[in-house]
């Protein structure tokens, strides 16, 4: 019976599955949509490794921000060759840090650079931790 199907030109494996099973006017539209969905599906990049980069940021939070801090945390943290992209936000008073791949920031040495710039930590969230105060490593 299937290949008497594809002879006829059914090709499409929902078609043959409908045919076989005399549904095709039970559901067409279903059986499209299911169909789209599973190539979509199939197609479809994992997010994996989105997940996994979120998971090595650090994530900064300070008193007060303003642009002019904004602009000294990028310029400062440019020139730290473990940092691949610095993201602040002034509403959230937050500043996060992307890595370059494959590397891990060190916490201790991150609270340090934002002491440096006058942005004390208030709290900073890592992959090791969260901390309140300046971590020992």
């Amino acid at each position: 019976m299937l290949r008497a199907m594809v002879a006829r030109g059914l090709s499409c494996c929902v078609c043959l599955t409908q045919r076989s099973f005399g549904m095709l006017n039970w559901f067409p539209k279903t059986a499209v949509v299911a169909s789209v969905v599973v190539l979509a599906a199939l197609l479809s990049p994992t997010s994996a490794p989105a997940a996994e980069a979120k998971k090595s940021n650090v994530v900064v939070t300070v008193g007060e921000m303003c642009g002019g801090c904004v602009k000294k945390i990028t310029k400062r943290f440019d020139s730290v060759g473990e940092v691949a992209k610095v993201e602040c936000s002034i509403e959230k008073k937050s500043v996060t840090l992307i890595p370059k791949p494959d590397v891990r920031l060190s916490p201790k040495t991150m609270w340090e650079i934002m002491a440096e710039i006058g942005k004390t930590p208030k709290k900073m969230v890592t992959p090791e931790g969260t901390f309140t105060d300046k971590p020992k490593r």
